[in-house]
């Protein structure tokens, strides 16, 4: 068996969703003869993983805890400005100032103090256990750094691999100063890098953009079929019901097609509003005007936020799962996690987004639902939808043998076969 140190920041973190990639590879990896040893940082509150794998925690001082004034000193200051009339505006002239500071010495992030200690610690790994190989996987991009040294010095094959890309992600913006320091400096460090890999082909054609010598490798990623073996179905409304779970960020996901397209089917006299339930879970983001404005009250539920293992159960119990994700075209490359979790539980998809790009291909490759970008689109499948269930009382799940690919254990094999091809 081989050796793989792999530098992964938020393996420890359950309830980000960086975490399901990062504890996917590193459990899988020896099922193709690599054993995984995973550098965290040691932080308050967020526990190791009880299981096989060997995890090495460092020293960690996060940028804000170094800079900012402590807890206490906080909390003193709090009490004197909340008799202020001034603690609004010196509330936003704090928030503006961190914001400002973050530009300029949260570069490449606010992790950037990890540096020392992981690579100090990675150096002690790698000499004591004989390691073969580094992964290192961002965010945050001082990982890369720490990878990018440690190549250097032992000279061994490293994957770097970008979750989301660094200066090609359409949804980080910087000044101009700092985006020039930025490119020269993702530039510096994959300079020496054996593989990049990325989570989509669009992503990894995007990417060899910027590094066209470079080896880039799409490794898409999927669900661990250990994780939902044993969530458990909830009582539920006889009713068809559609649901939603997580963020809608601050309206660049909209669910208004959905509304309006049932608005219309109802006004129609097509689809029986009380035969129909739509539930939303995670943050609210104007929903509840949005809903009022379609007249919508008695079909859509908005329930806020509720624990992970809660939503799993209501996943499984639902009859169609949707996606909503932004309709522009920035989305071409991207596949949000939501949908491996659909594709384990083997339920209809009513996907709703940027009429093209990564996820419609996987939709399409899988046949586990539908993609649809316009009210025409969203009425026919969402009609569909209702007939099926009220002339049979379920909708069928039609996903085909593609689907069984987008698992984590295909995610670890893909990282495996790419570290035998280095290392031949």
């Amino acid at each position: 068996m081989r050796k793989v140190l792999f530098i992964a920041f938020y393996y420890n973190h359950n309830n980000e969703i960086a975490s399901k990639r990062l504890q996917g590879v590193a459990k899988y990896l020896s099922a193709y003869n690599w054993v995984p040893i995973v550098l965290v940082p040691k932080i308050e509150g967020i526990n190791s993983q009880k299981s096989n794998i060997k995890i090495v925690e460092t020293d960690y001082v996060d940028m804000l805890d170094k800079f900012l004034p402590s807890k206490s000193n906080s909390q003193d200051n709090s009490k004197v400005s909340s008799n202020s009339n001034s603690s609004s505006i010196m509330s936003k002239l704090f928030s503006k100032a961190v914001s400002i500071a973050g530009e300029i010495f949260a570069f490449p992030d606010g992790m950037k103090y990890w540096y020392e200690p992981a690579f100090n610690s990675a150096c002690q790994v790698i000499e004591d256990e004989n390691i073969d190989a580094i992964i290192s996987s961002s965010f945050p991009i001082t990982a890369h750094v720490i990878a990018h040294d440690l190549k250097n010095k032992y000279n061994i094959p490293w994957i770097a691999d970008l979750r989301d890309l660094w200066n090609l992600n359409p949804y980080i913006n910087h000044n101009f100063i700092r985006n020039h320091f930025e490119l020269n400096l993702e530039k510096k460090t994959f300079s020496n890098v054996d593989v990049l890999t990325t989570t989509t082909q669009k992503a990894a054609e995007t990417l060899k953009t910027l590094h066209p010598q470079s080896k880039i490798v799409p490794v898409y990623s999927g669900y661990d079929p250990d994780e939902f073996k044993h969530v458990e179905t909830i009582k539920r409304d006889d009713k068809l019901t559609f649901m939603y779970a997580g963020s809608l960020y601050g309206g660049k996901r909209d669910p208004s097609i959905l509304f309006d397209a049932v608005r219309q089917l109802i006004d129609e006299g097509k689809v029986e509003g009380s035969k129909i339930s739509i539930n939303f879970y995670g943050d609210k983001d104007n929903l509840v005007e949005l809903v009022n404005s379609y007249n919508l009250e008695d079909i859509v539920n908005i329930n806020g936020k509720i624990p992970y293992e809660d939503v799993l159960k209501r996943e499984k119990s639902s009859d169609v799962l949707l996606l909503i994700s932004w309709m522009n075209p920035k989305e071409k490359m991207f596949i949000p996690g939501k949908v491996y979790e659909y594709l384990a539980f083997k339920k209809p998809v009513l996907s709703l987004g940027y009429k093209e790009g990564s996820l419609k291909d996987l939709i399409n490759e899988t046949n586990i639902g539908h993609h649809t970008s316009n009210l025409e689109d969203t009425k026919k499948v969402f009609y569909s939808f209702y007939k099926e269930y009220i002339e049979t009382g379920k909708v069928s799940y039609c996903g085909n043998e593609n689907a069984s690919k987008y698992s984590m254990v295909e995610t670890a094999r893909s990282f495996a076969s790419i570290l035998d091809e280095e290392l031949k």
